[in-house]
């Protein structure tokens, strides 16, 4: 079974092809990888859900302030240092669920016992690696802002009413407003893990890439001499 998937990996591929073979074991193996993942996911996105609603009902509002009034920026921050400090835990806390979440996935699909390997190729050729990598960003960032509409327009709209709130006018958002920020973060979470989790997948087949030239460029110097 590991020869075989040795076999399947170590080809050399061009920058469609990593993405193409990267994207098609992610969908193959996404039932398996939703079960060794949805419990961290679920936290994760309860975080996200939490992190969002505070960012957009209270965190907004006092970066709004500090701009309107420089000169008492640092008084103002210092009077919301606990809001901004469950906000950092927050944030400092999804990464590590995140990492735990690529971790989960490499472990349930055999990748992760070749992470080593995997970080020191793309050390070797991080060009290669970055361009790749960059290729699957391009391809995945449009669903990604898709996805995220609705917390963007949320947001805006915050922005603005916000806005208007220190020039003088009403505030014009509704009283549930941080339980549908909390709403909207959650589904975007949920989606984004799952999105940027086939990134995990296009670096497998990258590093199967770059190692199969490698070797390659070996064989044909031993040849030559």
């Amino acid at each position: 079974m590991e020869k075989q998937q040795d076999d399947i990996l170590m080809k050399s591929r061009s920058y469609r092809g990593v993405i193409t073979a990267g994207l098609r074991l992610y969908t193959g193996s996404f039932r398996r990888i939703f079960k060794a993942t949805w419990l961290y996911t679920l936290i994760f996105v309860l975080l996200a859900a939490a992190m969002g609603a505070l960012l957009t009902t209270h965190l907004l509002p006092v970066g709004l302030q500090m701009l309107a009034l420089p000169q008492y920026k640092w008084l103002i921050a210092q009077e919301h240092l606990p809001l901004i400090g469950i906000v950092t835990l927050l944030l400092v806390a999804s990464i590590v669920v995140m990492v735990l979440i690529w971790r989960a996935t490499g472990l349930r699909m055999n990748l992760f016992h070749s992470m080593k390997q995997i970080l020191k190729a793309a050390g070797r050729h991080w060009l290669l690696t970055l361009l790749i990598l960059l290729a699957g960003f391009i391809v995945l960032i449009p669903v990604c802002l898709f996805v995220s509409l609705p917390v963007i327009i949320l947001t805006t709209a915050s922005l603005q009413a916000q806005a208007g709130t220190l020039m003088g006018d009403p505030l014009g958002m509704p009283s549930y407003i941080m339980w549908l920020a909390a709403g909207t973060w959650l589904l975007a979470a949920f989606l984004q893990v799952y999105i940027l989790l086939s990134l995990l997948f296009v670096a497998y087949y990258a590093y199967g890439s770059v190692e199969t030239q490698r070797r390659e460029r070996e064989q044909q110097k031993l040849s030559i001499q």
